[in-house]
């Protein structure tokens, strides 16, 4: 067996790094964050501790990676550039609005850790950043599709349309099915994609 390439060693050391988060994301949301130690997330991963420092420095710098992770599947639009030069403004808000509503129902379980990781934790200063950077991103994202669509007032509209999708995702986890999922997405949609420019 001939030794591995460069970006073969690469491709498996990402590879490793994206489940080390994945089951870490897991066992913090699940057990909390201080009730998990490296040992427990070096077993999950069948790793020894050492080799899982060689990735992490310590937990806190796994921790915001798993919710980095974490809020960037969650708020990520599944469009090309190529896409997005091709849709009217209104359209993409329809897909962000789409895909929001698309991670909530297909993928409840991140957004449940998103939500117990961010309450739990987000008092550690390094968390806080980490979660604050990735709501800045989205929200400044969204402020220039407002713009675009000429919002009367863009930067308070995408804090709104953020702070809805936030509420509505807590509110889903706590009354699951019988919560008018499709029927709140309707409304949305429809507010933004009715609204004269």
């Amino acid at each position: 067996m001939s030794p591995r390439t460069e970006k073969q060693l690469a491709a498996h050391r990402k590879a490793k790094r994206e489940q080390i988060v994945s089951e870490a994301l897991y066992l913090f949301a699940t057990r909390g964050y201080f009730n998990t130690s490296i040992s427990d997330i070096a077993k999950k991963v069948k790793m020894s501790k050492g080799l899982l420092y060689s990735y992490f420095e310590n937990k806190e710098q796994l921790l915001n990676a798993a919710i980095d992770f974490a809020l960037k599947e969650a708020t990520e639009l599944n469009l090309t550039e190529e896409q997005l030069k091709e849709l009217d403004p209104k359209e993409i808000i329809r897909e962000v609005i789409e895909g929001f509503f698309k991670v909530l129902e297909e993928k409840k379980e991140l957004w449940s850790l998103i939500v117990s990781l961010a309450i739990h934790v987000g008092s550690i200063p390094s968390v806080h950043k980490t979660i604050s950077k990735v709501y800045e991103d989205f929200t400044l994202q969204l402020q220039e599709l407002f713009i675009s669509m000429g919002h009367h007032d863009p930067e308070n509209e995408a804090l709104k349309l953020g702070a809805l999708i936030d509420g509505i995702g807590i509110q889903y986890m706590v009354f699951g099915e019988s919560y008018p999922l499709k029927k709140i997405k309707e409304n949305i949609i429809s507010g933004y994609t009715n609204q004269k420019s």
